[in-house]
């Protein structure tokens, strides 16, 4: 079973067990809600956690988990990664794809010649941009509509369209 991340725990926040969350997820309202079931990554093992609730405060959400009352019983969290199952993750639309789904990907042009694998998924204010690799150089496709004609989830492959300057 994979282990998708969500968040970073960074700090707690007061004395009565709250925590600092640098969320990592485009779904933060639906991954923190009140019930939530998520794992703290902590001494190599999984701790199931339920959320109490969740609140911004500046760029951090500050978390309170369920049973979790005091600084002492939080605070060997802090730098812990916060994570689901990969069963937890809602369906997505087709043209839509999780970060890790975009990973390791080949990448193909509209005649299926095979251009390179996808090695990193960069995140910007803007859209996702793939950095793609073959044997012989590196570059970045935006993962837009105008460069990305189809992203066949179960192949592991996306289907670009080629523009001047690309490559």
């Amino acid at each position: 079973m994979n282990e998708i991340n969500i968040g970073i725990l960074v700090n707690t926040h007061g004395l009565r067990g709250e925590v600092k969350v640098k969320p990592t997820t485009d779904f933060v309202d639906i991954r923190f809600a009140k019930g939530k079931h998520i794992h703290i990554q902590y001494q190599q093992q999984l701790l199931d956690v339920c959320v109490e609730y969740a609140k911004w405060a500046k760029q951090l959400l500050i978390v309170k988990f369920a049973g979790y009352d005091d600084i002492n019983q939080v605070e060997a969290w802090k730098g812990s990664l916060l994570s689901i199952s990969e069963e937890q993750l809602h369906a997505l639309e087709e043209d839509e794809a999780y970060f890790f789904e975009l990973q390791d990907c080949q990448v193909l042009d509209e005649e299926g010649r095979y251009l390179g694998d996808v090695i990193e998924v960069l995140e910007t204010s803007a859209n996702a941009i793939l950095r793609v690799r073959n044997e012989e150089r590196e570059f970045l496709v935006p993962y837009v509509k105008a460069f990305v004609q189809d992203f066949k989830r179960e192949e592991k492959c996306i289907v670009i369209k080629l523009m001047d300057g690309l490559l």
